[in-house]
């Protein structure tokens, strides 16, 4: 069965999907989860704990889904993001292939309106899975995010019964104009105490230090904080 993986836990993305056989007869799966924090790909959206449902569709290997989440007290709105890919399995190598959008809604703060935030972005990604080893990349292929353009993301994970660990890199295409690096790398672990409670520990292991100083200057409120982050998260089956 398909699982959206939000990024309240995983650091992935925040509707990727679980690479596994697609099931033979079509299924239709909701859930709903508390955080508290909305951590993306390692930087916290905002401050604040987060509310997030998900529902997705699937059926001979074709998904299709949508995932609503609050924002942190800093952005105020909602994130909607919608989906749709086909998961499948090749003697034991997984393959997920896709589409996700992003739609902000709602989000407030100068640098939002400048970014385009409610016009949202869309990215394909790419998935591969073998032997609890998950490899996935990311590629913006419309919208705006952040004042960058032709930003990536790339991340490899593996899990090992309760424990999983994941490293996400993120490559942003910079302004020429800017003068630092706005690539960075985190690291996450996270503790499944069941299927429902789940403990993340997530650290930015590299990134240029003049990313926060510039984000400041120019009054956006959001910085890539490079302190220890520790989310809980609680998620429930609605169907």
């Amino acid at each position: 069965m398909k699982k959206v993986k939000t990024l309240l836990t995983s650091g992935a993305t925040a509707a990727a999907i679980a690479l596994s056989a697609a099931p033979a007869m079509a299924e239709l799966e909701a859930s709903a989860a508390v955080s508290s924090q909305y951590l993306f790909r390692g930087i916290d959206q905002g401050g604040g704990g987060a509310v997030s449902g998900d529902l997705i569709y699937s059926t001979g290997g074709f998904y299709v889904g949508a995932w609503i989440s609050s924002l942190g007290s800093s952005l105020g709105g909602s994130e909607i993001d919608t989906f749709a890919g086909w998961a499948g399995e090749f003697g034991g190598l997984g393959v997920d292939i896709g589409v996700l959008d992003y739609y902000y809604p709602g989000t407030n703060g100068a640098a939002n309106a400048a970014d385009d935030w409610g016009k949202g972005l869309t990215e394909a990604y790419i998935g591969l899975s073998f032997a609890g080893v998950e490899l996935y990349y990311w590629d913006q292929i419309s919208g705006k995010s952040t004042a960058l353009d032709d930003n990536s993301y790339t991340s490899l994970s593996y899990g090992m019964g309760k424990f999983s660990a994941l490293v996400g890199f993120a490559d942003f295409e910079e302004p020429s104009a800017q003068t630092y690096d706005s690539d960075y790398t985190h690291l996450d672990i996270t503790y499944s105490y069941n299927d429902n409670l789940s403990f993340t520990l997530s650290k930015i292991v590299d990134m240029d230090d003049e990313i926060n100083s510039n984000k400041a200057a120019s009054g956006y409120s959001g910085t890539a904080d490079d302190d220890l982050q520790f989310v809980v998260s609680y998620s429930i089956p609605l169907m």
